[in-house]
């Protein structure tokens, strides 16, 4: 249910940010080469407010499209530039995970590959867009016994199958850009929700027991270790610790998912008027 759920989110947000970008593009081109595109919402646009009057409408449709794409580069470059920074730290303080991982006899397929990091912090996460990787201090391990471990590299395990890192950029960028369709803002809140109840399922499934994982996490959140960076990844403890600890204990309890009556409307009226002025320019 929530991989479907996670799945849904995902490519509303995309179908949404989509059409807009598309209809973006088709403007840019008709003013950067002069070509007459049909099926171009901001150019029927433009048209119908020059012909009310309204003569600068072009400049701020051209800005518009601007700023979009502009901020499209900007963000993503941003976040490429201070992931691949934070990378190089990691690397940096990297130390070796096999004389840790005999000490705790980790039974765990691939443990032998993640990166475990010098640190006082208590943190795990998956970081990294086209080959995610997964990241321990060892601050964790000292928190932690064996078997809550053990539950929480199958946590990001699955975030590193499903390239959660790269799927959540890709929403924040749509949430970001597009600010003006708060439903987007929603989205991407409530796909992170389910990513994290998608992952703590697989750690449950696979050692056979919610007991782990819910004391990890309630270690992680007694201690207060709740850190943020500026970059785009996926963590064990510092999202939607409530709703995950309330799925672990009744795992049949359900969570409302319905957005908000103000924002929903909002973006229903933007989605509206553009499928509306869409089907008025084919005809």
């Amino acid at each position: 249910m929530w991989t479907n759920r996670s799945r849904l989110i995902f490519v509303s947000c995309l179908l949404i940010a989509g059409l807009i970008l598309t209809q973006m593009g088709m403007y840019a081109l008709h003013l950067l080469f002069g070509r007459e595109l049909s099926f171009n919402i901001l150019q029927l646009c433009n048209s119908w407010l020059r012909s009310l009057g309204f003569l600068k409408t072009s400049y701020f449709l051209g800005g518009l499209v601007l700023y979009t794409f502009a901020m499209c580069l900007w963000l993503l470059g941003k976040q490429l530039y201070l992931s691949q920074q934070m990378y190089r730290k990691l690397l940096r303080d990297q130390t070796n995970l096999s004389s840790v991982q005999s000490m705790y006899k980790l039974d765990v397929p691939g443990a032998a590959d993640i990166h475990l990091v010098s640190s006082t912090k208590p943190m795990a996460f998956t970081m990294g867009y086209l080959k995610p990787r997964i990241f321990m201090t060892t601050g964790l391990l000292q928190l932690l016994d064996k078997n809550e471990i053990q539950a929480v590299i199958y946590h990001e395990r699955q975030h590193q199958q499903s390239a959660d890192p790269l799927k959540t950029l890709i929403l924040s960028l749509c949430a970001s850009v597009f600010w003006y369709i708060p439903l987007l803002k929603w989205m991407l809140h409530h796909y992170k929700i389910a990513r994290e109840i998608v992952a703590d399922q697989y750690a449950i499934q696979q050692l056979g027991s919610s007991v782990e994982l819910g004391s990890a996490l309630l270690k992680l959140v007694k201690r207060g270790t709740v850190f943020t960076m500026p970059f785009t990844y996926a963590s064990f403890a510092d999202t939607s610790v409530n709703y995950r600890i309330n799925q672990i204990l009744d795992p049949q309890a359900k969570i409302s998912f319905k957005p908000p009556i103000t924002s929903t409307l909002i973006s229903l009226q933007i989605i509206v008027l553009i499928t509306i002025l869409f089907v008025f320019n084919l005809f």
